[in-house]
């Protein structure tokens, strides 16, 4: 992911995720799209990435959804910076060991998130169902994210050498 790949996934995460899903969704939706791209942004280009698109998807989406400002953008730093030191020592290229880290960064950042909010005092209600529901969603999001993601410029590729073949039959053939 380019700096301009991260900013423009972080603005479609945030526009989805303050206006699409609340309209689409249910209240007890446990998606957080920012965090997949905090996550997706660390493993591709380390920790200062996820350092920094958590700092900044985090302080937007808390300014965008009227909670306590920072406590989003702590929690996505700390789990991008981690994110991003895992993704440093270790080989992550399957979809299973996505699902895997996927799942253990969404549970970490939702306990940061309710560790924080225990701190400031405005506990709000969460289970371990509500934390390991929300880890197996962004794990499914973040799979077809990634699968999509992938997927789509090997069909742009294929879309243009089909094309270039069928110029190059059309010049040897008409020429």
């Amino acid at each position: 992911m380019t700096t301009i790949g991260i900013a423009l996934a972080l603005a479609a995460a945030l526009l989805a995720q303050t206006a699409i899903v609340r309209m689409v969704a249910s209240e007890g939706l446990p998606t957080d799209l920012v965090l997949i791209v905090v996550i997706f942004a660390a493993l591709s280009r380390g920790r200062l990435a996820g350092l920094w698109t958590g700092t900044a998807g985090g302080l937007l989406q808390d300014m965008l959804s009227g909670g306590i400002i920072g406590i989003s953008g702590l929690a996505k730093s700390i789990t991008g910076v981690l994110v991003g030191i895992a993704g440093s020592r270790f080989i992550i290229e399957t979809i299973w060991q996505h699902v895997v880290v996927i799942v253990l960064a969404s549970t970490f950042h939702t306990v940061s998130v309710l560790g924080v909010y225990a701190l400031v005092g405005a506990v709000p209600a969460a289970t371990a169902t509500f934390v390991l529901s929300r880890a197996a969603a962004e794990g499914v999001l973040g799979i077809s994210a990634l699968t999509l993601a992938r997927a789509v410029p090997v069909a742009v590729q294929r879309l243009s050498r089909r094309r270039a073949a069928r110029r190059s039959w059309a010049v040897s053939h008409h020429g």
